[in-house]
């Protein structure tokens, strides 16, 4: 009788507990469960400050510093290098006019923001384009003046897909030597936390000639190549990706995130891109961003690499028909770190800097910060 009456009383406790489970809400996750909170500070957002002097520059600087601290961010992910090109003292690139507007500066702005960054206790990433050239007429030329300008005109090192528009050609073992040294230079150099990599790869109208193993195998030994050099120099200097949120894109364009992911050796982390809304189409019905987000938390990953994601931060209040989530709500980031946390995600990354500047993105960070503090 008594072994029974204790079956019994096991049973009606696991029924309420399953139910408190189930029914009751359960408490949102805090920020600062993340080891990741990082804001990517773009091109466009470096092209606004002043050059013109050290001072003026710390002085912009500093309110950048001061507005990620704000939303509790922890890393800043900096494009030092959009148009292979460099905001930093290069051997091998040219200073980058397209965001300094400058050919010679007296300061050396990388170094600046490093020292400036680690003073406030916060995580620097230098952020590059590793296969980037050019988008538009002015890309185009900062490299043409260069010293491998030259490489525009043959086909084995880079990849034309439009009028001004190129890529270095990840099939050639110069142009895998060239982007290594470019990393190797900067971690060398510079005190940074950690190297960055976004999604451009074989980009759309460059696939010509290729099959998609070739290209995933192409970019996989500059990714081992990166990965070994940066640890031969300083263990401790992260490397991620942040490839498309979009998986079928991404091993179509040479982004092979089954094997960064699952393999040690490639990558310290993977920050895909899922800039979407959970009420996407034009009936808002479909919850894009919690299907991508459970796709790439699904994936094979071994226990050394992290899993972060990219949210679109610059989309809020933006009335898109195909994804009107975004207009419709002002909580969009805050719902999605709870959806990261409860499916395991170490962090996360805001695109854009300036979207933490203008109205609609401090909505969104003002709840991100009142519902998760």
């Amino acid at each position: 009788m008594k072994t029974k009456n204790s079956i019994a009383v096991i049973i009606v406790l696991l029924c309420i507990s399953l139910a408190i489970y189930y029914f009751f809400p359960k408490p949102p996750c805090s920020i600062t469960s993340f080891d990741k909170r990082a804001v990517w500070l773009t091109y466009q957002d470096l092209s606004e400050l002043s050059y013109q002097s050290k001072e003026s520059f710390q002085k912009d600087f500093k309110q950048i510093i001061k507005t990620v601290k704000k939303y509790k961010n922890n890393t800043i992910i900096v494009q030092v290098r959009a148009f292979s090109d460099a905001l930093y003292s290069s051997n091998l690139f040219p200073l980058s006019q397209v965001i300094t507007h400058q050919t010679e500066l007296s300061f050396d702005p990388l170094e600046e923001m490093t020292h400036m960054i680690h003073d406030e206790g916060l995580f620097i990433e230098a952020w590059v384009n590793p296969y980037r050239i050019s988008l538009n007429k002015e890309t185009y030329q900062q490299f043409l003046n260069s010293s491998h300008g030259q490489w525009l005109k043959d086909s084995q090192l880079t990849i034309q897909y439009g009028t001004y528009q190129y890529i270095l050609n990840p099939a050639s073992q110069k142009v895998r030597d060239y982007v290594v040294d470019g990393i190797e230079e900067i971690v060398s150099s510079y005190q940074v936390d950690g190297i960055h990599f976004d999604d451009y790869f074989y980009v759309s109208g460059t696939h010509q000639s290729t099959t998609q193993n070739e290209r995933l195998d192409n970019v996989n030994i500059l990714i081992q190549d990166v990965y070994q050099s940066i640890k031969n120099i300083n263990k401790d200097v992260t490397f991620g990706i942040s490839p498309q949120g979009n998986y079928e894109n991404c091993l179509n364009d040479g982004a092979d995130v089954d094997t960064w992911l699952k393999e040690e050796g490639y990558i310290d982390y993977l920050m895909p891109q899922i800039y979407w809304s959970d009420q996407y189409y034009s009936d808002g019905s479909t919850t894009m961003f919690t299907n991508r987000s459970k796709l790439f938390s699904s994936l094979k990953r071994h226990k050394n690499v992290h899993l972060y994601a990219g949210l679109a931060l610059y989309r809020a209040g933006e009335n898109l028909d195909y994804d009107p989530g975004w207009k419709l709500s002002s909580h969009n980031i805050s719902d999605q770190v709870q959806i990261l946390s409860d499916l395991g995600y170490d962090g996360y990354s805001l695109f854009k800097y300036s979207s933490l500047m203008n109205k609609n993105g401090q909505k969104e960070m003002d709840e991100l910060l009142r519902n998760h503090p």
